[in-house]
């Protein structure tokens, strides 16, 4: 099994290492202070000693005067003590800022990286398949009128831009709609930092727009990052999502015909970036891409059943028969041969 975990830097051990050199450092500069303060108090009063004899009625005041103590090592040490706090602080701020910057860094989608996500090779998606058991839960059969918009069956998608659920599906989402149509408008985003699976790598669909011969696609981001409210679901939506999905997050409806939440973990996505997570999918043995992939290809065969096993070439390849077969979807071979866009 590969490891796709990533340790981030911990800034705990950082502290720790620096005060604890701080005190190495004092402790020696007190010792050496010492050992200067009494040498010289010592030799004075051994000489003192052995000159007691000659001296006669001496004036206490001409007699020898311990050293004034210096100041030097209070003032080390309060500027050692300032120097660490500083370099704790800077630490610290370097941190959170790095946080921050993720959380904030929405940034169009760069056309290399769309063209990696929505350009897969077929012989990726037939090599994985259905991916395993990474992918843990597939869609699932749902009884509910049809749904529609512009003459086309609906894909509707439900989801916050901090859920980290919702940054894993989104990857799936948009791999296998690319199979049927054009999705542009994407772009990077992560998930939230102080949930489970933190800064998960992903994209926003809050600015997609979609295009295709064959299905129809509604996208509802309901909150950012930082949970402000961002989109808000029509009265319709707010039901399909009540009623089908317990308002759990994320949520697809598949034409009225199937429901779709988190296919995988986005534990695979941890420690990556939306580069690096895009530079594995030409690779089968990968587990981000058998985790997205796999995903794909079932919701791809979704698609296929509810559009009439469009397009031929992507409904009959070998990928999708598969998760066909899992679902139980009969594996019809359609007479249309128009490739997707």
């Amino acid at each position: 099994m590969l490891n796709f975990s990533y340790k981030l830097p911990n800034l705990n051990n950082k502290i720790y290492f620096l005060c604890k050199l701080y005190t190495v450092a004092s402790t020696n500069n007190n010792n050496r202070n010492n050992k200067r303060a009494s040498k010289p108090q010592n030799n004075r009063a051994s000489n003192a000693s052995k000159n007691s004899k000659n001296t006669i009625n001496r004036n206490p005041k001409q007699g020898w005067q311990p050293p004034k103590k210096s100041n030097v090592p209070l003032i080390s040490s309060i500027v050692g003590g300032i120097l660490v706090v500083v370099i704790v602080v800077i630490l610290i701020v370097v941190s959170m800022s790095s946080s921050s910057t993720k959380q904030l860094g929405q940034s169009a989608a760069s056309a290399d990286l769309v063209s990696a996500v929505t350009q897969i090779p077929t012989s990726v998606y037939n090599a994985v398949g259905t991916g395993g058991s990474l992918v843990a839960s597939p869609p699932t059969k749902l009884k509910s009128p049809a749904l529609t918009s512009n003459g086309k069956p609906e894909v509707l998608y439900m989801g916050d831009e901090w859920c980290p659920y919702c940054g894993a599906e989104r990857w799936a989402l948009i791999v296998a709609l690319s199979r049927f149509g054009k999705l542009s408008g994407l772009e990077t985003a992560y998930s939230s930092s102080t949930d489970v699976y933190p800064d998960t790598p992903t994209f926003t669909l809050v600015n997609a727009q979609y295009s295709s011969p064959y299905i129809s696609f509604v996208e509802v981001e309901m909150q950012t990052v930082t949970r402000a409210t961002l989109q808000t679901p029509t009265a319709q939506e707010s039901n399909l999502i009540n009623k089908y999905s317990n308002n759990n997050i994320p949520f697809i409806d598949i034409g009225g015909k199937w429901t779709s939440s988190a296919n995988y973990s986005p534990q695979v996505l941890q420690g990556l970036t939306q580069q690096s997570v895009a530079a594995n999918l030409n690779t089968p043995s990968s587990q981000t891409t058998q985790s997205i992939v796999g995903s794909a290809n079932y919701l791809s065969a979704t698609f296929c059943s509810i559009d009439g096993d469009q397009p031929a070439d992507v409904c009959n390849s070998a990928g999708v028969i598969a998760a066909k077969t899992s679902l139980k979807i009969p594996a019809t071979t359609s007479k249309n041969n128009h490739s997707h866009i």
